[in-house]
């Protein structure tokens, strides 16, 4: 009683310090005092940037949720971070001007094993690239400890997209703010007001991102506001040429085909397929956190 009585107080305004105020309580006491004041409400609680996007099964009995943005490393200070927003990307930024070598920022990876830097390299020889994978996530990644974010397997990339409850009504190719790419809808949703979503892709040539549905940065606000996760049509890169930027999205997964070839997910405006191919391509990288 003394806790609610304490916050009754709080909470009120002051009105005058000679006057007399009755606080009754639910109990039947009736407590004098001679003024009351009322301590004005802080700032609203900011949404933590690192704590994740939406809720999606990866398998019957696990949830994940996505990061913020694709994953990217500044090689001047040994930075690992997010891109600012879900439909940024670096593209052709990933090689220095002028240079047959990489820039200082880089979001197109190739694989990651222990014989690389993270797949931080223009390497195209796959052998460099070999060994068992070693998952972007044990980095730190801004204000987030090692190993916070994982990449997902195959597999679970395969039950996101294909096995789990309305898995074909949960995505679709779209244009979101300007920027091809691929969106992601959690498991449970409601689309917000003022917003239409069609689900998957189309596979006729003269169909583009666009032509399927589009969202202003406004719309694109309110899906993901309500979990919504996207997927931007990076491009590839092969060596130091950056190739398919905003026609195709490549995302690794943290698993090996073969000595030399890994799996990952392909983007293009016919939708989503799972693949695999040489490890020495750099692609983009998005990672999740373990519900």
């Amino acid at each position: 009683m003394k806790k609610m009585f304490m916050a009754v107080i709080a909470l009120m305004m002051t009105i005058s310090a000679s006057a007399q105020f009755y606080i009754y309580c639910s109990d039947g006491n009736v407590i004098k005092v001679d003024s009351i004041s009322m301590v004005a409400p802080g700032e609203p609680e900011q949404p933590n940037p690192s704590a994740g996007i939406g809720v999606f099964s990866v398998s019957a009995d696990k949830q994940v949720t996505f990061s913020k943005g694709n994953l990217q490393y500044t090689q001047s200070t040994n930075i690992w971070s997010f891109a600012e927003n879900q439909y940024d990307y670096l593209g052709e930024a990933n090689i220095a001007i002028d240079a047959d070598v990489l820039a200082d920022k880089v979001d197109l990876f190739g694989w990651s094993t222990s014989t690389t830097n993270f797949g931080v390299s223009t390497s195209t020889s796959d052998s460099d690239y070999s060994g068992s994978f070693v998952d972007w996530g044990t980095n730190k990644i801004g204000n987030d400890a090692p190993n916070t974010w994982r990449t997902l397997s195959k597999d679970e990339w395969e039950y996101l997209l294909t096995n789990r409850t309305n898995a074909y009504e949960l995505n679709g190719v779209a244009q979101v703010n300007g920027i091809n790419g691929l969106i992601l809808l959690p498991d449970n949703w409601t689309c917000p007001a003022g917003v239409t979503f069609k689900s998957g892709g189309d596979w006729r040539v003269d169909v583009d991102y666009a032509a399927h549905q589009t969202f202003t940065a406004e719309q694109w606000t309110k899906l993901e506001a309500v979990g919504a996760v996207f997927l931007p049509a990076s491009g590839n890169r092969y060596g130091s040429t950056v190739n398919k930027v905003q026609d195709f999205g490549y995302y690794w997964s943290a698993s090996d085909c073969y000595d030399y070839f890994a799996h990952y997910l392909d983007i293009g405006s016919y939708g989503a397929n799972r693949s695999n191919y040489d490890r020495c391509f750099g692609y983009s990288v998005r990672l999740v956190k373990d519900l």
